[in-house]
């Protein structure tokens, strides 16, 4: 499934669990495929209107140009795909009964994600590189 495309990651801006977290991917992404925007922009949703109604600040969501998008557990999963150093993780989270447990976890943690330090004072991601200005005209 890793591909040359983009990996737009659409996340709760607002969130500095969220963006300590997206910052650890962005480190992992030694491909250069990340494409990270904020729920809160408005151009996000001009730019990926299949996510008008979609509960962004509740999940993270992936979108490729081409494939379903997706949410919360299947996001993480599906960014794994595009980095080689997590691909011997791969196995792991396509076990039986990881999708179940995944999305239950990833759900606690999202619920719980003010006790674990969403304070929002933390650095910005950078929203946009070379590649998604080719894939998504503005």
């Amino acid at each position: 499934m890793s591909t040359d495309k983009t990996l737009s990651i659409i996340y709760d801006g607002d969130c500095g669990f969220c963006l300590r977290s997206l910052k650890v991917l962005s480190a992992l992404d030694v491909r250069g495929v990340l494409c990270f925007h904020k729920a809160q922009d408005p151009g996000t949703f001009e730019r990926f209107p299949i996510l008008n109604g979609a509960d962004v600040q509740e999940a993270m969501y992936s979108i490729v140009e081409g494939e379903t998008p997706q949410r919360g557990f299947f996001s993480f999963r599906r960014f794994l795909w595009e980095s080689p150093l997590l691909w011997p993780l791969l196995p792991f989270f396509y076990f039986p009964g990881v999708s179940f447990a995944g999305t239950r976890a990833y759900a606690f943690v999202a619920r719980n994600r003010r006790s674990f330090g969403c304070e929002t004072d933390s650095c910005p991601l950078p929203t946009t590189h070379a590649r998604a200005h080719a894939q998504y005209k503005e």
